[in-house]
């Protein structure tokens, strides 16, 4: 019976892998070079005294290809971009990095999306949630005068493609 079973279950898993592998190899492409990369990003600072974000730029911050930040009525981050057209210039990968006042206070943050606009949620590890940032209660956890959050992305050029 134990033969019988193991038999059973190494048909499955070769039938599973098979299936997924089949679905997952569906969506892969070539590697494009790496000289057909775009970079943009900037610093999103919450320095407001309601904790409103903005894009922070100087002679020591530059933003390149944002255009826009806001927050969603989902209590998102949204942060616009230069670089449109997922079909055009295909995410490569976008990052959330909270800055060293963020991170004391358990705050982190997780992009989705990549292309046009990109939504970040933002989770609080103190409160055991994701902060509703169209709360002002919530929002004031984001404040700081030096509160930041470094966002990019990389895209592929697709005039190269």
């Amino acid at each position: 019976m134990k033969r019988r079973l193991a038999a059973i279950g190494a048909v499955l898993v070769a039938l599973l892998a098979g299936a997924t592998g089949a679905a997952a190899g569906s969506y892969f492409t070539d590697a494009a070079p790496g000289s057909e990369v775009l970079l943009s990003g900037c610093v999103v600072r919450f320095s407001d005294p309601d904790g409103a974000p903005s894009i922070y730029a100087n002679a020591s911050h530059q933003s390149t290809g944002c255009t826009d930040v806001s927050i969603t009525s989902a209590g998102r981050l949204r942060v616009t971009q230069t670089v449109t057209g997922a079909t055009e210039h295909p995410i490569i990968f976008a990052f959330a990095q909270a800055d060293e006042t963020l991170s004391a206070r358990g705050i982190s943050c997780g992009a989705s999306g990549g292309t046009d606009d990109t939504e970040y949620v933002c989770f609080d590890a103190r409160l055991g949630r994701a902060l509703d940032l169209s709360d002002p209660r919530d929002l004031l956890r984001m404040q700081g005068r030096n509160s930041n959050l470094w966002v990019g992305w990389a895209h592929q050029n697709g005039t190269n493609r």
